[in-house]
């Protein structure tokens, strides 16, 4: 058997519509893949097996005891915070970290004057205008 033009003709026609059908495949693909509508069915899937999983997984107690521990933490610790910052004392020495080293050392004893600092906030706005002038 010998090949003729025409087999030739006919082979390559079926290869070029095998050809044409594949790279129309692959448009779809492309087509759906960018498209948010066939994501949002998936997300939504995605979603629905996260939320069982959580009820599964989690107990439920969880949920409720978590975020009170960590808001009564931080709550103490912001008092804690602000006392420090403010000099408030309860009637003990206050103490605090040394930033270098992590150790306790004793907090310098400082009053602030609320007219001495007034007067020098309008002392330095006026020699600001003045300057500017």
């Amino acid at each position: 058997m010998y090949w003729d033009d025409d087999d030739d003709d006919a082979m390559i026609k079926v290869f070029q519509t095998i050809m044409d059908e594949f790279l129309e495949i692959l448009l779809i693909v492309k087509i759906c893949f960018s498209s948010f509508l066939f994501w949002l069915p998936v997300l939504y899937g995605g979603y629905v097996v996260l939320q069982i999983w959580l009820l599964v997984a989690v107990h439920p107690l969880t949920i409720l005891i978590l975020p009170a521990i960590i808001s009564t933490f931080l709550i103490v610790t912001r008092e804690k915070r602000l006392k420090t910052q403010y000099g408030i004392e309860d009637g003990k020495p206050k103490r605090s970290l040394s930033p270098c080293s992590l150790t306790t050392r004793e907090r310098s004893s400082s009053s602030w004057d609320v007219e001495k600092a007034l007067e020098e906030y309008k002392r330095m706005t006026r020699d600001k205008e003045e300057d500017r002038s």
